[in-house]
């Protein structure tokens, strides 16, 4: 019995479009904190205990780019909790007390991420809402880093989100 040459064609070409409709899937987040040097955000005086919470309540991979047949995905949880992290660790090396429940209590969300492909790098513009769980002061702050090296895209944007929140005098006002 001898198989049509069509037939074979069709079902090659059936097989890539499958592959093509389904491609790759990659989820980006930071790979870690690069330190805040002081001089960069100054000293932060409160004289109050602060707790830092993650702000997203459910941990769910969200799109945030594709190209071509790939989908880049982020947990907007597991990012809050990386700054989340880093703004804790940073402000205690800058003498606050940071409590893990309990004084005055800031929530911080990552609102969005959004991943853009140029020329010569890739750019991460990140979204993070931070908020006085009282509900006496919130602001959002917009980031953009740009990198030619994929992974330090994320890791700048995620810096980037830090050093803001840290620098922002009215942050520094909220905590006192």
């Amino acid at each position: 019995m001898m198989i049509k040459p069509s037939k074979i064609l069709s079902s090659l070409l059936l097989i890539s479009l499958v592959f093509l409709f389904f491609g790759c899937s990659h989820i980006v987040a930071p790979r870690g904190a690069i330190p805040v040097k002081t001089d960069v955000v100054g000293s932060v005086d409160a004289k109050r205990e602060i707790s830092l919470l993650n702000g997203v309540a459910d941990s769910k991979l969200t799109l945030i780019a594709t190209q071509g047949s790939h989908k880049y995905f982020a947990d907007y949880r597991h990012w809050a909790g990386l700054i989340v992290s880093q703004l804790e660790s940073e402000l205690k090396s800058r003498g606050v007390q940071v409590l893990s429940e309990g004084g005055t209590a800031f929530k911080v969300a990552v609102e969005s991420v959004g991943l853009f492909w140029g020329s010569f790098s890739t750019r991460c513009i990140v979204r993070v809402r931070v908020e006085k769980m009282d509900g006496t002061w919130t602001k959002t702050y917009e980031v953009n880093n740009a990198s030619g090296h994929f992974a330090r895209t994320f890791d700048g944007a995620a810096h980037k989100a830090v050093v803001a929140i840290l620098g922002d005098q009215d942050f520094k006002n909220a905590m006192r």
